[in-house]
């Protein structure tokens, strides 16, 4: 308590961080503030590489604005392999799926995002449509070199799975 310069009574009781009432740091009162929100927990999986899938390949010489048919082919392979090793948890089997395409020194010429997709479209023709899509961006850089073509494939389910793991332990 403090008192007043000329010995008056108390202008204030208790100060609030000197209470005796309980610490400020208790964890089990603040744990609260330190818990990881789902948005957050998901950016940390991503960062640690999980359910990110990566494949790159050489880009053949085609002609004018047609798509590898072979490439295509492979890249389309390529996705439904991933796709098979991924977990689905509660039947959450969506992926994020992009392409981008590098000149020989590794710059992205362009880059293209097919969405968050569902594994049936790469078992059927809308699969082949779309990667064969992204070749249209590849032939407008054409005169930038392009070199690779890079595939990045992000899995929901792994995500879904792992944050459920994490809610469980």
């Amino acid at each position: 308590m403090s008192r007043d310069l000329v010995g008056g009574p108390p202008l204030f009781t208790r100060i609030a961080t000197k209470s005796t009432a309980g610490t400020s740091d208790n964890q089990s009162v603040m744990g609260f503030l330190r818990k990881t929100s789902p948005h957050r927990r998901v950016e940390q999986l991503i960062r640690q590489g999980v359910g990110i899938h990566e494949a790159s390949w050489a880009l053949p010489e085609t002609g004018a604005g047609e798509a590898p048919a072979e490439l295509v082919s492979e890249i389309v392979s390529w996705v439904r392999r991933s796709m098979g090793e991924m977990r689905r948890p509660y039947g959450i089997d969506h992926v994020a799926f992009a392409l981008a395409c590098r000149d020989g020194e590794g710059k992205v010429l362009c880059s293209n995002s097919l969405g968050v997709i569902r594994p049936e479209v790469f078992y059927s023709e809308e699969g082949n449509a779309r990667v064969a899509a992204f070749f249209q961006d590849v032939h407008a850089v054409r005169e930038r070199n392009p070199g690779d073509i890079v595939g990045a494939l992000l899995s929901l389910g792994d995500l879904a799975y792992e944050m459920e793991a994490a809610h469980a332990a």
